[in-house]
């Protein structure tokens, strides 16, 4: 089974000075103010703020299903956006995980992460099968493989939207809000699937959520949003070391890191 391990100066994200306007005219509107941030290799990061703010515009930017008004995105020093084009050959380290698991309802979960290997064809037809179940393994979803979407949990479909992601082996996971209509407990055991994914391939990975604790339970850094129309207001690094076991959010530390994060965006929406 391949991961790939990350590797120095691989796939860092260097984001300078990027933003986003809609409209033209009258009607512009700013969804995302000029923000610049290096995102360093095989590090996880969570962007985190109010709704509006910004943060799913810049995760769609950097990959690459919105085009930037301004600024540059860097992906290992070459420029994301060309001409008003994406680079097709950088998106290929890009995976791509959405709170909807946009999965095919008439194939089974198998077929499903078997798509991308089958579309870039980078691994021969015998393989792609064993290699589709090992990922599901990997993602604690191997006893689904033959099953539909429509006969299964929300927690496993997303679990299976995270294995298709990895199938193809990118260096970089983007994940927005990928646990976000889940029930507490579910949501609770992917945060620990999630940690354990990380530790195994030590992958770029850049996760938007709503939730401060799950930030803090999940990131090396977390980059704060103000109210929209957004600008990063600042970058903490969360003291915890890893591996983090699931009592660590009942500890006086934590609960002080999410209370700080937290009064810090109450004061933010109270300036907009």
């Amino acid at each position: 089974m391949r991961l790939t391990m990350a590797g120095p100066n691989q796939a860092p994200i260097v984001l300078d000075g990027v933003a986003k306007t809609f409209g033209a005219g009258e009607a512009t509107a700013s969804a995302l103010l000029p923000s610049s941030l290096t995102i360093r290799e095989g590090e996880f990061v969570a962007f985190l703020g109010p709704s509006g703010c910004g943060k799913t515009t810049l995760l769609r930017m950097i990959a690459g299903l919105l085009e930037l008004t301004s600024g540059r995105i860097l992906m290992s020093g070459q420029p994301l956006w060309e001409g008003g084009r994406c680079r097709k050959e950088l998106l290929h380290r890009l995976g791509l995980v959405f709170q909807d698991a946009c999965l095919f309802p008439w194939l089974t979960i198998e077929q499903n992460v078997l798509v991308p290997l089958s579309l870039r064809g980078h691994l021969p037809r015998r393989e792609r099968a064993p290699f589709a179940r090992a990922m599901l393994a990997l993602v604690g979803a191997a006893d689904i493989a033959a099953r539909l979407p429509n006969e299964i949990s929300g927690g496993m479909r997303q679990r299976a939207a995270i294995a298709r992601a990895l199938s193809y082996d990118p260096d970089i996971l983007l994940m927005d809000e990928p646990f976000g209509a889940l029930d507490a407990i579910s949501r609770e055991a992917l945060n620990m699937e999630l940690q354990t994914l990380w530790l195994r391939s030590r992958k770029t990975m850049v996760l938007v959520t709503h939730s401060i604790a799950e930030a803090v339970f999940l990131a090396d850094r977390i980059v704060l949003f103000t109210p929209g129309p957004g600008r990063i207001d600042r970058v903490v690094e969360v003291p915890f070391p890893r591996p983090r076991a699931r009592d660590l959010v009942f500890t006086q530390p934590f609960q002080d890191t999410v209370r700080g994060l937290h009064e810090r965006l109450s004061a933010l929406m109270e300036q907009a």
